[in-house]
């Protein structure tokens, strides 16, 4: 084994045992070999690398002293634009405390399935909250907004069971509500 590689070596020795690696002194130690230096400069370049890259996930070493927790600034919550996808319109309407979607009576629906599912944050899926089975004559829903949006699904069937009308609507919040909503194209 040439020194280039013993020292080589030795730095990922060090990096494996979760040891601190001064790059500044092994360089040296490479340029005093002579040979060379390139190749192995490169290596230790990449040891490095992954030396700073585990500091990161493995946070603070237990040598150094933790500063007292920082306060965390107040987050905006997730701000998004509501969105709607379907072949059918759907409206919106304010009674009082009350944030109702509203939608024209199709004859040929029997039955209206609703499924109203919250994203709990910016990351995460849509999970499903509450589903409702409305007559074909329904024509609104009341949807309890708050800050984390929702997303619905308003699915119309005739009385096989074939969906006939649809219509999503995504990201939906209290202070959404009186936003513009944006259309999306539908596949139907």
């Amino acid at each position: 084994m040439d020194e280039h590689a013993k020292i080589i070596d030795e730095a990922r020795k060090r990096v494996a045992a979760g040891r601190e690696v001064d790059p500044t002194s092994f360089e040296e130690r490479i340029r005093a070999t002579g040979g060379d230096t390139e190749r192995a400069l490169a290596q230790l370049a990449r040891v490095v690398s992954v030396a700073r890259a585990r500091a990161l996930v493995r946070g603070p070493s237990p040598r150094e002293p933790e500063s007292a927790p920082q306060p965390r600034p107040r987050t905006l919550g997730l701000r998004t634009k509501p969105t709607i996808t379907g072949n059918m319109d759907v409206g919106r309407d304010r009674r009082d405390d009350a944030f109702l979607l509203t939608w024209r009576t199709e004859p040929k629906v029997a039955g209206w399935d609703v499924r109203i599912s919250e994203r709990p944050d910016a990351r995460g899926d849509y999970v499903v909250q509450k589903e409702l089975s409305l007559p074909g004559d329904a024509t609104t829903v009341e949807l309890p907004l708050g800050d984390t949006p929702l997303r619905v699904h308003l699915l119309g069937r005739d009385r096989g069971g074939k969906l006939v009308r649809r219509a999503i609507v995504s990201a939906l919040t209290r202070d959404g509500w009186s936003a513009r909503w944006e259309r999306r194209a539908s596949a139907s």
